[in-house]
């Protein structure tokens, strides 16, 4: 049987409760501590996460059409990064970060973390690189 090729290097994006399940088995944390963790990370230290991604637009159109849904820009802090989110989406995230509402898998979605903008925030934070994703 032929070796098994490890994915992560060749993995650029999952959806946000993708990293919340794969990261809270590997740290052995239950998955709304993990989501808890996130949405704070999105709403107060600016980690990137998107509901749109301008690489899969036909084309060479530089701005989404952002049809039949509202979208927000939102940045957490000045100079960062903007994200491009689902208005409900930064609404749920922004309950989560101030409210202490609980994280829900259905209202996340479609908002996805790129791999790099997770490695940014974890190094800017001096965390640990999960196994799940860069090992």
């Amino acid at each position: 049987m032929p070796a098994r090729l490890p994915l992560t290097p060749y993995v650029e994006s999952y959806r946000f409760w993708d990293v919340v399940t794969l990261w809270a088995r590997e740290r052995l944390e239950h998955e709304l501590i993990v989501a808890r963790a996130l949405a704070r990370a999105v709403v107060l230290d600016g980690l990137k996460i998107q509901s749109v991604d301008a690489r899969w637009l036909p084309g060479n159109q530089r701005a989404p059409e952002l049809k039949g849904r509202p979208y927000v820009g939102y940045c957490a802090q000045p100079g960062a990064a903007t994200c491009i989110l689902r208005a409900e989406a930064l609404h749920h995230l922004l309950d989560v970060a101030r409210r202490g509402a609980d994280p829900s898998r259905e209202q996340l979605h479609e908002e996805y973390l790129l791999r790099e903008d997770f490695r940014a925030w974890l190094e800017a934070h001096r965390l640990q690189l999960p196994h799940f994703w860069f090992y």
